[in-house]
């Protein structure tokens, strides 16, 4: 379901909240000074510098005077009528009513600057002399505190009482609150920091008359959490993001991709970073208010551990739980009510993927540079790119897969190292257990070797599980030469696309179409005397399939449900017979 929120005009009111954060966490060169004309010229600085510090996303397009003053012992300045051309060309106009920020005081011996923000009521965002949308805050508040030297935030605590958007053209408005977010930096005594980041945000609502639909969240919320050794080097990498060129001619994708390999080159400041975002209570409703879609919690979790070491990990989890849809979109029996998804890389060598994204940074910068066919310094940085490729060697996991329908359930772990690609040293080995193997096909799913479900329905170990219901279990593994073997059973020649010459036997097995011939029907006949009942159609389907693995497993052979020569000569069939007519 394609929903209007990802118009363009939302996207730009997304720039603007992005904007109005980074007035209040990055507001660079502020210090703590009384004098009212040092006071102005450090506003000035901050609205210059916003092109550096959002890489040319946001520039100033001017104000009304504003108006500088004292009261008491705070400083006060006042913008209002503000405007910023916001994203690329075609820039857009946002403009705001009113911003007022107040400096209150001062900490640890001045090198801290105490702020207080009182942020927009209305914001309005144009495009070509037309406004689009209108963003309208009420009781928003921010109070900060600031590095007098640097200008970088220490601490910020925003708060909104409510907010809401409005697509002016198409009547598409979403709404909001309250809201909070709490930024810190905490600066060791050894050197080293920790940061965090928590945003909360409560009764979501939206709605889209072009995509008829209402929508419903109780709350979303997001913490960030980040560590590192230096925070020198923090701050190294800081000014190296801010010295990089507003706007240097190149294209947005290829400023983003030098942005990226610049970020390898410098020694990253982190040791770790880890970050959660969870929904909770989403609900989407048809213009009649008839439920459509109701979930009761969506968590994606990414982690980054061992930046400072030489080898990282990355783990990524993706939770929901509580899914049910309208049957008009989807059978009850089908809908995944609870999955989980948590994949992770571990030993991936740093220096390799710093080498790996520099070769690929200076791909790009060729191919700005040169037109036409490939030159010698664009292949030199192709052999750079997979030499680094070809070192980073990590281990993939699958520390947990689940998928629960009502009638079918799926759990997977597993692990791989090094790559297929490149065999020596490759190995993967994994655990599945399915619940309700036999209502598969009533999915509906397209599944690759779909055919060979009874197969594996063969090879799986049964087991009761604690609720009573049964379980199928399979190990698999994959070393070469074996490239996959279930429960101890060779299946490599699933995949083998090897045709047999002419007066060979053939390798029976599942395809689509199905194999048939005499040969098929020879083995058919083979196994109704082995007490395997089984039609005698010649049509080598997956239900054959199945008898030839059960005749396989009693025979203490390799379970495969493929007719190879050693099946034959135990099915007392001749291992040099070819087939008599058929197909296939």
């Amino acid at each position: 379901m394609e929903h209007h929120f990802t118009s363009s005009a939302t996207r730009r009111a997304l720039r603007a909240a992005a904007l109005l954060l980074a007035l209040v966490l990055g507001p660079p060169g502020w210090a703590a000074d009384a004098d009212l004309d040092r006071f102005r010229a450090r506003i000035d600085a901050l609205v210059d510098r916003l092109g550096r510090s959002t890489n040319g996303a946001v520039k100033s397009a001017g104000s009304d005077l504003y108006e500088i003053r004292r009261d008491g012992d705070a400083l006060i300045a006042v913008i209002t009528n503000g405007r910023f051309a916001i994203g690329m060309q075609p820039a857009d106009t946002l403009t705001f009513d009113r911003i007022e920020i107040r400096q209150v005081g001062e900490k640890e011996n001045g090198e801290l600057i105490e702020l207080a923000w009182r942020l927009p009521t209305e914001l309005t965002i144009s495009g070509k002399d037309k406004a689009t949308a209108k963003i309208t805050l009420k009781d928003a508040t921010a109070t900060a505190l600031i590095e007098a030297q640097s200008g970088r935030d220490r601490e910020t605590v925003v708060t909104v009482a409510s907010a809401r958007l409005d697509q002016i053209d198409t009547g598409t408005w979403a709404a909001a609150g309250p809201l909070k977010m709490t930024s810190k930096l905490v600066a060791e005594p050894s050197g080293a920091w920790s940061s965090l980041l928590d945003l909360a945000v409560s009764d979501i609502e939206c709605f889209g008359p072009q995509v008829p639909v209402g929508v419903g969240i109780k709350r979303i919320t997001f913490s960030g959490r980040s560590a590192g050794p230096r925070l020198e080097a923090l701050n190294q990498w800081r000014d190296a993001i801010e010295a990089l060129p507003a706007d240097d001619g190149r294209s947005p994708e290829t400023r983003g991709e030098a942005l990226f390999a610049m970020l390898f080159s410098v020694s990253t400041p982190f040791s770790g970073i880890r970050g959660n975002i969870a929904v909770d209570g989403v609900t989407v409703r048809s213009p009649t208010a008839e439920p459509l879609v109701s979930l009761a919690n969506l968590e994606v979790t990414t982690a980054i551990t061992g930046l400072d070491s030489e080898a990282a990990a990355i783990r990524f989890a993706v939770s929901q739980k509580g899914l049910d849809l309208a049957p008009s979109l989807l059978e009850a029996g089908r809908v995944p009510r609870d999955a989980t998804f948590d994949l992770g890389i571990s030993d991936l060598n740093i220096q390799a993927l710093g080498k790996l994204v520099r070769a690929a940074g200076a791909m790009v910068d060729e191919r700005e540079t040169v037109a036409g066919e490939t030159q010698p310094s664009e292949q030199q940085a192709l052999g750079q790119l997979l030499g680094a490729a070809a070192m980073i060697n990590p281990i993939f996991h699958i520390y947990g897969i689940a998928i629960d329908t009502k009638d079918v359930g799926l759990d997977l772990t597993g692990e791989a190292k090094g790559s297929p690609l490149t065999p020596r040293g490759y190995s993967a080995a994994g655990d599945m257990a399915i619940r309700g193997f036999d209502a598969i096909p009533n999915l509906g799913l397209r599944l690759p070797f779909a055919d060979y479900l009874p197969v594996l329905r063969e090879i799986g170990i049964k087991r009761a599980a604690s609720d009573g219901t049964e379980r199928v279990d399979f190990n698999l593994v994959s070393v070469p030469p074996k490239w996959l073997a279930i429960n101890g059973n060779d299946v490599a020649a699933w995949f083998d696309g090897h045709e047999t010459k002419p007066g060979e036997p053939r390798l029976l097995r599942p395809s689509d179409p199905a194999m048939q011939g005499n040969d098929v029907r020879s083995v058919q006949r083979a196994l109704a005397k082995a007490n395997i009942p089984i039609d005698q159609d010649g049509v080598y389907s997956p239900t054959t399939a199945a008898a030839v693995a059960r005749f396989q497993k009693q025979n203490g052979l390799n379970v495969s449900g493929v007719v190879d020569n050693a099946t034959r000569q135990r099915l007392g069939l001749p291992a040099d017979t070819p087939r008599q007519g058929g197909r296939n």
